[in-house]
């Protein structure tokens, strides 16, 4: 899980060097996948994730992100993925909405959607829950989750 940080939500002081990243590319939206994966890779690199620590899948289309993301959750050690397709297409797919917020649920993993921008946005959410999780386990509450 990422490093724990002072959170002031300040955009500049984000940073990700041990974090990881999984990256869920969708060939329907084509053009969009190719104007935005170069640059949210570089945003990354940008905000300190180092290139290795970024795994990026190609699906078929929209009804394959969640699977893949599933897959991603499962069999790699990603701290968030970024399903890098147009926002406004997914809230027209509400079943799909629902197996992200299900995935997001079941792995306590953050899932976003958009492009180069969600950059900032899961690395900031990343930092809030390391450091919820170590505030927690400070106060001996993921301990007693656990017996319960």
């Amino acid at each position: 899980m990422a490093e724990s940080r002072a959170h002031t939500g300040a955009v500049e002081e984000l940073s990700a060097p041990t974090m990881k990243f999984g990256v869920v590319a969708v060939r329907e939206f084509a053009e969009y996948a190719q104007m935005h994966l170069v640059r949210l890779l570089e945003r990354f690199t940008e905000l300190g994730c180092a290139p290795q620590n970024i795994v990026v899948k190609s699906v078929p289309s929209i009804y394959d992100v969640v699977i893949a993301t599933q897959f991603l959750a499962e069999y790699t050690d990603v701290d968030g993925v970024v399903i890098l397709m147009p926002e406004n297409r997914l809230i027209s797919a509400m079943p799909i909405m629902t197996g992200i917020v299900q995935l997001q649920m079941q792995w306590n993993m953050v899932i976003t959607v958009g492009g180069e921008e969600r950059a900032e946005h899961i690395i900031e959410m990343l930092i809030m829950q390391n450091e919820m999780a170590q505030e927690a386990a400070g106060n001996g509450m993921l301990a007693t989750q656990e017996v319960s």
